[in-house]
């Protein structure tokens, strides 16, 4: 949550369709804050890809705060940056709307990554650079059942694509296995 409530107007490049995330906040309180030029890890430094959906309603929050003169954090209603406590009744207003179980802002996280691999069928590498993990075995930690349902694709993929065809039948008449036959007759001492 601390890298999102970090985001500045200027983390965003809206021609290019892309978010770029290299700073977390940390807050004391809503007066009291300090934007570290830093992530969580090294690779929590990241540039993610926004939809077109997304970039429009950027767009049009962007435009909101403009007309309030808020300039810099992304999520603010005020020029100060959002604290936790307003971010979970905003959460829980719309949970309410929607008629959805509550969750805290950090499961928006894990139903993004949800969403990627239920709808879009995400590689976990493409998964893990786009939560920051520093590996995917991280990303598979925590959301290795998602992926359960994909063997199940695979195999209607797969279903036709297969030719099986019998042998023709040989003229050859089938003992069992000529050597091993042949190895335990030579081990069987011979008779006096």
């Amino acid at each position: 949550m601390s890298e999102g409530t970090a985001l500045w107007w200027e983390d965003i490049d809206f021609e290019n369709k892309r978010l770029r995330v290299h700073h977390i906040l940390f807050m004391r309180n809503k007066m009291d804050w300090e934007r570290k030029n830093y992530t969580k890890t090294a690779d929590g430094k990241r540039i993610i890809s926004l939809d077109d959906d997304t970039i429009r309603v950027l767009k049009d929050w962007k435009e909101r705060q403009s007309e309030l003169n808020i300039q810099d954090f992304v999520f603010s209603y005020d020029g100060m940056p959002m604290i936790k406590s307003t971010l979970s009744r905003i959460i829980g207003r719309y949970a309410k709307l929607a008629n959805v179980h509550r969750i805290q802002a950090k499961g928006l996280r894990h139903s993004h990554a949800s969403y990627l691999i239920n709808e879009f069928n995400v590689s976990v590498l493409i998964l893990s650079k786009r939560m920051g993990h520093s590996s995917p075995e991280i990303t598979l930690k925590h959301y290795s059942h998602l992926w359960s349902g994909i063997d199940e694709l695979i195999a209607e993929e797969m279903a036709g694509n297969i030719h099986i065809q019998t042998a023709p039948k040989s003229a050859i008449q089938f003992n069992g296995n000529q050597a091993i036959k042949k190895m335990s007759s030579a081990r069987i001492p011979a008779k006096v």
